[in-house]
């Protein structure tokens, strides 16, 4: 639909006034700007086109800011995987974003509650898209991370880390259960359970897979 990057695009000013706003901000702390819904790189050449010319804007009010904010993009499409390699020489760092990559992936509307057992996470061809991304993004040295629900699973955090993720982002009601996960858990444990699950044929297979090498692990 008409959002994300694409409205961001389609209204410049408005698009520079938030850009300009991160700028003034990042002055006084860690401030990264992270484009979403990107599925090719002239967007992310445009929108670092606009930041440019927001810095200017910048300098030329004599405002202090800074022009060096890291640019990253979430990757919340399987058009944005498959080209990862090309688009990680364009930007900074990943965030895979989980609840828009499966229902794009599935062809799932996650709000219609009819289709609500078909949403499913660890379907192996979601874990593979991850594992995809977050390879292309280690091979041009990116830092890569995971946001949405996807994280907020105990049992699904625990296949993000055997994939090879190590920064996650989670829901405040879920913190202490993925931090038992954390501490529970021998990375090359969920190392060789998220190989499984990948090589699994459905997504209730790879859920038994994780669930049972997880069990294990815990206890």
């Amino acid at each position: 639909g008409w959002r994300a990057i694409r409205m961001c695009l389609d209204e410049p000013e408005l698009f520079k006034t938030q850009l300009r706003a991160l700028m003034r901000a990042a002055v006084h702390g860690d401030v990264r700007i992270m484009l979403p819904l990107i599925v090719s790189v002239d967007e992310v050449r445009e929108a670092r086109s606009l930041l440019a010319e927001a810095a200017r804007e910048l300098a030329e009010r004599g405002v202090t800011h800074r022009d060096d904010v890291p640019l990253g993009i979430m990757i919340e499409t399987p058009a944005a995987v498959l080209t990862a390699d090309t688009l990680a020489r364009e930007v900074a760092f990943f965030s895979i974003g989980t609840n828009d990559l499966v229902q794009y992936t599935l062809a799932v509307d996650r709000g219609n509650a009819r289709l609500a057992t078909r949403f499913t996470p660890l379907h192996p061809g979601v874990l593979r898209l991850i594992d995809r991304a977050l390879q292309a993004g280690r091979d041009q040295g990116l830092d890569v991370s995971v946001c949405g629900e996807m994280a907020s699973e105990p049992l699904m955090a625990f296949a993000l880390i055997g994939l090879g993720l190590r920064t996650l982002s989670v829901a405040p009601r879920s913190v202490a259960r993925v931090k038992q996960i954390v501490r529970g858990i021998h990375v090359r444990v969920a190392e060789e359970a998220a190989r499984e699950a990948l090589a699994a044929g459905t997504a209730h297979a790879a859920e038994e897979i994780l669930q049972a090498r997880l069990t294990a692990e815990l206890g």
